[in-house]
């Protein structure tokens, strides 16, 4: 961390030089100067103006003397006066001294004036020096990787515009660490009512507001969670169903901060719960956020083990509960201190705060990158998003666009307002989307709690499971890649989709559906015509009817339908669009359709429970003028049958 100019110049007073050297200086000066001098330094203490003017006038006698101009220095420093202050460092250097602290010291003038080249000269001067022992070596050398970077840094400024939230969020007191859910309807976040500003009336609370048609709602407090004590630094789960929040001082807290979870209900949140002596230590626990998939904690903690005051810590969560938790390591943590996490949806892109890390002021925002199956070294988000003070915890919306912020810049200091701005491509995560889905009865259109299944088409093994609620609602993170999405419930037939987010895309859609389920009815009481069920994760060879292993993952949904009910019988039926000859069409899309009849028997159907039948481009679903319309036309469907 860095040497503060106070510090440094209260060594520079120490002096550098013994008091032999001193009196070597002094025998230089005639006798009439060595009493203004011992006068001056004495004045200094009751008359400044008087003191400053005799030092003056024996410099001006005796441009070399050295102590001299290290008093005045340190004078003119004290009184604001940097300017004079720098003139009488900058002597001394020409002078020959070569004193370690003192070169520090000029190093943090010449960076105050943003004179980066004579701040890094000045420093590898020092760095040269003979002086130096082993510690001050390793102080030396990152003062001069800092100085390089900021200079980069400011030569280099990223694109940054920050815009604040309107009146519904910001108001005259604090607001800051914003969250929202995954589609971005609702946003949480803490409001400090500093009362007057005595530290033992700051209080914390946490509020939400409600985004409909990019307008937002006027915050309001979350009352069911908000106590006398402080209640704030939360996470958010992408379904807004899970949060977790920090809480201080309560009766059941293990130590001064600690963390709770509490769980949305159809009533409102749950009686928080505290987190358990695994998570929380009688040290302090805060600022945490939770995985897309809700299966890693991260949060920030000064308890033992650690490597420097803060560090960001990990905890899983296994089939029986939370485990213990990990320190993050070298790569992130450092001898100083790093907070604020937050993980993005595409669980590869990872921001906290340190001042740790070599930056531009106090806190600076890192950036991580997951690859190799490790942590990379963080990057600096740059300069203007940091700067020479202490920047808050940021987050980054699922589609990676924007960024939030807490910040004070906009208000002189005098409360926190949460602003956002358009996040640098280079400082983006990875494209990710959200799959919400609803599910129902067809016939009653009743809500359904199903089970989710999503596979990775190109890797069978990737396979996650979900199940919609009791009001058949569910949203999950989708990352990069091709997916076969299956709906199933006991006793209805399953539904299908085949959904591709792709690399390419520089902003994610989001994949919204609403399935209603056919329920399969014994045989007696069926009425109407069983609707027919398209088949969507069945791919073949373009032009042929050779099944594509992607396929595989819809054959042995098909044949589990079949082996679950062992009463129903089914036909499949192939479709092509309108595209060459009509009897070439009506061809391949019966040997499409055998082809899927001979999987399933290969894999144990009884060839009595299934037949299939070709249509040709006779059953269009859409439009065959686009190739949208096109593609939709040709399909595999299967019915039951009597």
């Amino acid at each position: 961390m860095r040497i503060t100019l106070t510090v440094i110049l209260y060594l520079v007073v120490s002096l550098s030089i013994s008091f032999a050297q001193e009196v070597t200086q002094l025998k230089d000066l005639d006798k009439k100067s060595q009493k203004k001098y011992e006068k001056a330094l004495k004045c200094l203490k009751k008359d400044q103006k008087k003191g400053t003017k005799n030092l003056e006038e024996v410099i001006l006698k005796y441009p070399d003397f050295l102590e001299g101009r290290k008093k005045l220095a340190e004078h003119y420093y004290k009184n604001d006066q940097k300017e004079l202050s720098l003139k009488h460092l900058e002597a001394t250097i020409e002078l020959g001294d070569d004193d370690p602290k003192l070169l520090m010291t000029l190093s943090d003038f010449y960076e105050e004036d943003d004179d980066f080249p004579n701040a890094i000269s000045t420093i590898e001067k020092l760095q040269a020096s003979p002086q130096l022992k082993d510690k001050q070596k390793t102080i030396v050398a990152r003062r001069l990787e800092e100085l390089k970077f900021r200079k980069l840094a400011y030569e280099n400024p990223v694109p940054f515009e920050a815009v604040a939230l309107g009146s519904e969020i910001n108001t005259l007191e604090s607001e800051y660490l914003p969250a929202f859910n995954a589609d971005g309807s609702v946003m949480i976040y803490t409001s400090r009512n500093d009362g007057s500003a005595k530290m033992a009336n700051i209080h914390e609370d946490l509020y939400v507001a409600e985004i409909v048609d990019g307008q937002i709602s006027q915050g309001q407090p979350i009352e069911e969670l908000n106590t006398v004590q402080n209640e704030g630094a939360h996470t958010f789960s992408q379904d807004g169903k899970i949060l977790i929040f920090t809480s201080c001082d309560r009766r059941n807290s293990t130590g001064g901060c600690d963390l709770y979870i509490s769980f949305l209900k159809d009533e409102g949140w749950s009686e928080p719960q505290n987190m358990g002596n695994k998570i929380n230590s009688r040290f302090w626990e805060s600022q945490p956020v939770l995985s897309a998939d809700n299966k890693t904690l991260y949060f920030s903690s000064k308890r033992t083990g650690g490597l420097g005051g803060s560090d960001i810590w990990k905890v899983e969560l296994g089939k029986i509960g939370w485990g213990n938790p990990i320190n993050m390591g070298d790569k992130i943590n450092t001898p100083g201190n790093e907070a604020s996490p937050f993980i993005h949806a595409d669980n590869k892109s990872f921001y906290f705060r340190s001042d740790g890390h070599i930056g531009l002021g106090g806190y600076d925002i890192f950036l991580s990158r997951f690859e190799n199956d490790e942590w990379q070294m963080p990057k600096n988000l740059g300069y203007p998003i940091n700067s020479k003070g202490s920047e808050g915890a940021l987050f980054v919306e699922l589609n990676g666009q924007k960024a939030y912020y807490a910040s004070d810049a906009q208000t002189a200091g005098e409360h926190l307002d949460i602003l956002h701005f358009d996040l640098p491509e280079a400082l983006k995560p990875n494209t990710v989307s959200y799959l919400k889905l609803s599910t129902g009865d067809l016939e009653n259109k009743a809500p359904l709690s199903a089970d989710i299944t999503l596979t990775n088409i190109n890797d069978p093994n990737d396979v996650q499971s979900f199940k919609t609620d009791l009001n058949g609602q569910l949203l999950t993170i989708i990352n990069t890649g091709s997916y076969a999405l299956t709906v199933s419930k006991e006793g209805y037939l399953f539904h299908s989709e085949n959904m591709a987010l792709e690399e390419s895309k520089t902003a994610a859609e989001p994949f919204l559906y609403s399935v209603l389920l056919q329920k399969i009815k014994p045989k007696e009481v069926v009425v109407t015509k069983p609707k027919a069920v398209i088949l969507k994760n069945i791919f073949f060879e373009t032009g042929s009817a050779t099944l594509l292993s992607s396929s595989d993952i819809e054959i042995n949904k098909l044949f589990e339908l079949l082996n679950t009910n062992p009463n129903i019988k089914i036909q499949i039926i192939g479709h092509t669009d309108n595209v060459g000859n009509e009897n070439d069409n009506q061809k391949l899309s019966e040997e499409r359709a055998r082809s899927v009849y001979t999987a399933l028997v290969n894999l144990g159907v009884e060839k009595s429970r299934v037949s299939s039948i070709g249509k040709g481009e006779n059953n269009p679903i859409a439009s065959n003028e686009d190739e949208a319309g096109r593609k939709e036309n040709r399909r595999t469907e299967f019915v039951i049958v009597n």
